[in-house]
């Protein structure tokens, strides 16, 4: 796998961070007339879904917890709650160090052992690369909807 792939996945996550960085609270919870979720929500979206792409496809124990996957994977919605400054800066650490995480865990060759997945894009993923990639594509339109809904935010 190229760096420019975990290169990419850096700038997505610092556009993302921008985000979480410059946006109130009110702001990250609010979820505009039209849109079923918030810019925090999308945001900790990213975070879980790459927790099961990534480590649980690969049968390998996420580095965030059950709960917190859970709480953002696909299917579920906000609950309204505005995020503490501790919860963002908590959120803050997770898009950065699940990024590090991953690129250190796939160097190290970690992902063995990948169990195929096709996802609701319509695109199979048979590998750990795929995921990686994938990943990438799903942090991409989901920091539109974050433009979107900062567009949008009172």
């Amino acid at each position: 796998m190229t760096d420019q792939v975990f290169a990419l996945h850096v700038a997505t996550r610092n556009n993302l961070l921008t985000y979480l960085e410059n946006v109130t609270p009110e702001q990250l919870a609010q979820i505009p007339s039209g849109f079923h979720n918030s810019i925090w929500w999308n945001i900790a979206h990213c975070v879980a879904t790459q927790q099961i792409l990534c480590y649980r496809l690969s049968g390998v124990k996420p580095v965030v917890s059950d709960d917190f996957i859970d709480t953002y994977k696909k299917g579920t919605y906000p609950d309204g709650h505005i995020p503490t400054a501790d919860e963002i800066q908590e959120l803050r650490s997770l898009l950065i160090s699940t990024q590090k995480q991953l690129q250190a865990d796939y160097e190290c060759g970690v992902f063995s052992n990948f169990t195929p997945y096709t996802t609701s894009y319509g695109y199979a993923l048979t590998c750990i690369e795929d995921a990686i990639h994938f990943n990438n594509t799903h942090e991409g339109m989901h920091l539109g909807v974050v433009i979107a809904l900062n567009y949008f935010a009172k």
